[in-house]
């Protein structure tokens, strides 16, 4: 379930060196040309994509983002999961990776968050407040295949996240990464907008080449205050974290509402939803909108209607 930097065997690193060393536009580049190569094979593609790849990818497990296929985690995709410090964002991929589990294996490269809390809150979000210790290996066991959690708090450079994400790609088949925050790999400064393009071009091009899906969060500047609605031009960094993505989804936690609730300062029957998740870009969907949703506390799980 722990995948340790010692875990990169030198076999695969050596496997993937060349990509590794490859430009980002050479690596897309050199696909668009193999499949120029033999006109039978574009109409094979498009055919395809009508057919099994337009409408189709993992559910978040929510309904209204189900209905229409309005958001799927398809393969091939990067999404931008952003917003500001607080909103939820990593207790929100948590929930949606339980959901995934039951499809697909996934790996998270949380330089946030240690994996012993990663997999407690994922715990408290199946129901179980404080756990006992059959209840910890009952969620162990049931997931020790499932969820791969690469295990580097602070910071991490660039190579052996790229590596980690071969890693579980070949070895452990997952289809959905996590990386959890991109301002965390160590050579990617605030200000350097190169480095961030460079990065996202790389990883865009590995979830199209592994026919993967990476969620990348990304923070948000700070605001005026804590009632401003952000979104995708308030992301910290360069404008090519929202241009070369596929998709951004912005994560709002009402604290006016929470605090309001709290005091008992609403009317009696009124009760507003907490959050909001905006849909604010899709390459290959053409929904864009807003979701309400209540949080738990308790669970520590989002709602689709009110708790």
């Amino acid at each position: 379930m722990i995948i340790q930097k010692k875990d990169f065997e030198s076999e695969v690193i050596k496997l993937y060196k060349e990509y590794l060393l490859r430009e980002p536009d050479k690596t897309g580049l050199y696909y668009f040309v193999s499949q120029l190569e033999s006109k039978a094979i574009i109409l094979d593609d498009v055919k395809n994509y009508y057919r099994n790849e337009k409408n189709s990818g993992f559910s978040l497990g929510f309904q209204k983002t189900d209905e229409d296929s309005n958001f799927l985690v398809r393969r091939g995709e990067v999404t931008i999961l952003t917003g500001s410090s607080g909103s939820g964002k990593t207790t929100f991929l948590s929930q949606v990776l339980l959901h995934l589990m039951n499809y697909t294996n996934v790996l998270v490269a949380s330089m946030e968050m240690r994996p012993v809390i990663q997999i407690a809150k994922m715990i408290q979000q199946t129901g179980v407040k404080e756990a006992n210790d059959q209840q910890i290996e009952d969620f162990c066991n049931e997931y020790k295949n499932k969820l791969w959690l690469f295990n580097a708090q602070g910071t991490t450079s660039e190579n052996d996240l790229v590596a980690s994400l071969h890693f579980g790609k070949n070895v452990h088949d997952c289809h959905v990464f996590v990386i959890d925050s991109l301002m965390k790999v160590d050579s990617i400064a605030e200000d350097d907008y190169s480095s961030q393009k460079k990065f996202i071009n790389k990883i865009s091009c590995m979830a199209r080449d592994l026919n993967i899906h990476i969620f990348l969060v990304a923070h948000t500047k700070k605001l005026a205050d804590e009632t401003v609605i952000p979104d995708a031009s308030h992301i910290l960094g360069s404008s090519h974290i929202r241009n070369l993505t596929d998709n951004i989804i912005c994560l709002h936690r009402r604290k006016d509402v929470e605090q309001a609730k709290m005091l008992g300062e609403l009317e009696e029957g009124d009760n507003p939803c907490t959050s909001y998740l905006m849909v604010q870009k899709q390459r290959n969907h053409p929904f864009e909108g807003t979701f309400s949703f209540w949080f738990d506390k308790f669970k520590q799980r989002f709602s689709e209607r009110p708790c």
